[in-house]
C-alpha cells in the first residue's frame, strides 16, 4: 500500500516538529510526512505541498495562501487545526479531494485518522461542528441488519485507511476473511466502496471520525 504523504504548514519550527513527531508516532495507520513549511508561499509544481495527497495546516490565517498552493483539480486533501468549528464552512468552498477541522490539542491516533480520511476523499469533522455543517434534522435510515463485532472491527480499520493485508494482520486472520467481512458490511451499508462504508458508518454512529 502506498504511504499517505501529508505535508505539514505551520508557523513555528516547534510546531512543525511536534506535528512531526505526532504523524510519525501514529501505529496502524500508513502516513509519510513528506515535508513542512512555515508557509506555503513560493510552492511550486513538483514541490513536496503540491505533490502531497494532504497538507496539515496548523494555522488557519494561512489558509487562504493555502488554498492558493493546493491542486486546482482538487485531488489533494486538507487537514485544518482550529477550535472554530466555523472554518469548515470556509473549507467546504475550496476545490479539495477531503478535508478535515480539528482542535489543535487533537491526539496523534486522531489526527492519523483525519489524515487518511481526508486522503480517501471523507469529511472529518467534532460533533458539534458536523451538526451545524449538516443540520441536526438530517434523517438517517435504519439498517436492515446490523453490523457484526468483526464486521464494526474492519469498518473501524477502513476508517484509518487500512488495506486488506494490513487489516488481516491487525486482526490475525486471512485476506479473503477480510474480504468476506468487507463484502458483508457494504451489504448492510448498501455502499459499493469504502469511502461511502466509512461515511455511512460515520452517520449511523459506527464509527467515529
Amino acid at each position: 500500500m502506498t504511504p499517505t504523504r501529508v505535508f505539514v504548514v505551520a508557523s513555528t519550527p516547534m510546531a512543525r516538529a511536534g506535528l512531526r513527531a505526532m504523524l510519525g508516532a501514529v501505529e496502524g495507520t500508513d502516513v509519510r510526512v513528506s515535508g513542512a513549511s512555515g508557509s506555503p508561499a513560493g510552492s511550486l509544481p513538483g514541490t513536496p505541498l503540491s505533490a502531497s495527497e494532504v497538507v496539515l495546516l496548523a494555522d488557519e490565517e494561512l489558509l487562504d495562501e493555502t488554498a492558493l498552493a493546493l491542486a486546482e483539480d482538487g485531488a489533494q486533501g486538507l487537514v485544518l487545526l482550529s477550535e472554530d468549528g466555523r472554518a469548515a464552512s470556509r473549507l467546504r468552498a475550496l476545490p479539495l479531494k477531503g478535508w478535515g477541522v480539528l482542535p489543535p490539542d487533537a491526539p496523534p491516533e486522531e489526527l492519523g485518522a483525519a489524515v487518511a480520511a481526508a486522503a480517501q476523499g471523507l469529511v472529518v469533522l467534532p460533533k458539534a461542528a458536523a451538526e451545524e455543517v449538516l443540520g441536526e434534522s438530517t434523517v438517517v435510515e435504519e439498517l436492515s441488519e446490523p453490523l457484526t463485532a468483526r464486521e464494526g472491527e474492519v469498518l473501524a480499520l477502513l476508517a484509518r485507511g487500512l488495506s486488506n493485508k494490513m487489516i488481516a494482520r491487525e486482526l490475525h486472520i486471512s485476506e479473503h476473511t477480510v474480504k468476506f467481512h468487507i463484502s458483508s458490511l457494504y451489504a448492510k451499508l448498501r455502499v459499493s466502496n469504502r469511502a461511502e462504508a466509512v461515511s455511512q458508518g460515520a452517520r449511523h454512529g459506527l464509527i467515529s471520525l
